[in-house]
């Protein structure tokens, strides 16, 4: 039987929140640091790396403070979202700069202490999901004084943008600039803006879908760069290099911010370039899944495949099946059914144990799971069922008994569990 998206969606939403999200909290909490593993190895043991990163725990945080919320599919599932907050400010906030340290060590000392762009980013994103989880108002304040750190320490004067990082005197770090660190910055700042009335969250916003339209995205020949000189101008040795999985991702952000302004459609033009582009180059013809980077004419650069262009493409063909376009829904449908059964079968396991790259060939290239994915993973199966959901209950009971099946094998194993406790 041939299911639509919404019953596709739904089933995988099942199987992520009754099975994988309570698995991977159990194998990635440490409980010695109440923080998060960076790596397991495929057996789900931590593999000991020297470090643990700023990035994994906002990551993690944000995704079990978003899955505690999703309390009729969960079956209780409550995390500690608590103790690691506590942990997240006590062994990663710089208290002398106001910054967050990049990582620490295993032991939980300071490792790594600049200031990095893309991670203060995920630090108010993961700031939000928790404020959302508990109504922790010291997460409303640190969320406040950390954008307020990044705007303050990360302008270069005279040029656009903002600095790649900070050393521990706070002064830039020169790097090549790139657009991924504002890309995430804006999405930081739209899930702040829509829980809090601080119009710097907003103002920050829209000074990113500025770039965007300005320096990052060259709208005439659809090309999203990710490599900039200093200037913001394509980089000479780097700027043909282009990525599918952030033409998706700029998708969403794009209509997140629309929405907040009050009209989800203004850049629909732009959205409809993004998606037919990254679909027609990113997508491999042959073997199914995103290659990790082309060139800015189509030309497969980078032909691994990463889960997160995946799910991230998954999710941008769901929020752009709309009324206005449906010349291209047809496609749009089947390509999200070929997409959730090549993920099933190529990528992710019914353990929840997923493959990080694969080859060309759909072949697996890593035999461990980074602490940083699920974030990508679950937003992306969520955030597509939740635009899916919007338009619509799916005429399907397939969801329905799937998921009585994942409850009753949850309570079977929390009574198994329960019993071997006592």
């Amino acid at each position: 039987m041939t299911f639509g998206p919404h019953t596709i969606l739904e089933q995988l939403s099942q199987k992520l929140l009754l099975r994988w999200v309570p698995k991977w909290y159990e194998v990635f909490h440490d409980p010695g640091l109440d923080n998060f593993y960076e790596r397991l190895t495929k057996g789900f043991k931590p593999v000991p790396l020297g470090y643990r990163r700023l990035l994994t725990q906002c990551r993690q945080l944000a995704v079990y403070g978003h899955a505690s919320l999703q309390k009729d599919d969960t079956l209780g599932f409550k995390p500690d979202l608590k103790a690691h907050f506590t942990s997240l400010c006590q062994r990663f906030h710089n208290p002398q700069t106001g910054g967050w340290y990049f990582s620490i060590a295993e032991d939980g000392s300071p490792k790594d202490t600049t200031h990095d762009l893309y991670t203060t980013s995920f630090v108010i994103f993961a700031l939000c999901h928790y404020y959302k989880a508990t109504k922790d108002e010291e997460a409303h304040r640190l969320a406040i004084a950390t954008l307020t750190f990044i705007d303050t320490h990360f302008r270069m004067p005279g040029l656009p943008g903002l600095a790649e990082s900070l050393d521990d005197t706070l002064k830039p770090i020169p790097a090549i600039r790139r657009q991924n660190p504002h890309m995430h910055l804006l999405e930081a700042c739209l899930f702040a803006a829509e829980i809090w009335d601080d119009p710097l969250f907003q103002k920050i916003g829209d000074e990113m879908v500025g770039l965007f339209f300005v320096y990052f995205y060259d709208a005439d020949r659809t090309i999203l760069r990710e490599w900039f000189n200093d200037g913001l101008a394509p980089h000479p040795e780097k700027g043909h290099i282009v990525e599918p999985g952030h033409y998706y991702e700029w998708i969403w952000l794009l209509r997140k911010h629309a929405q907040l302004q009050g009209d989800p459609y203004f850049y629909n033009k732009a959205c409809f370039q993004l998606l037919e582009w990254a679909n027609a180059h990113g997508w491999d013809k042959d073997f199914g899944g995103i290659y990790d980077e082309v060139d800015e004419d189509g030309t497969v650069f980078s032909n691994t495949k990463r889960i997160w262009p995946f799910t991230e493409a998954l999710k941008a063909n769901a929020l752009m099946l709309i009324k206005d376009r449906p010349d291209n829904n047809t496609e749009r449908k089947r390509r999200i059914a070929e997409m959730v059964e090549i993920f099933k079968d190529k990528y992710i396991d019914e353990r929840g144990f997923w493959t990080e790259r694969l080859n060309r060939d759909l072949s697996p290239v890593t035999d461990y799971m980074p602490g940083t994915t699920p974030y990508h993973v679950y937003f992306g199966i969520m955030e597509a069922r939740e635009i899916l959901r919007a338009r619509g209950k799916g005429k399907s009971f397939a969801p329905f008994i799937l998921g009585f099946f994942y409850r009753l094998r949850r309570q079977l194993s929390n009574w198994v569990k329960s019993l071997k406790a006592s």
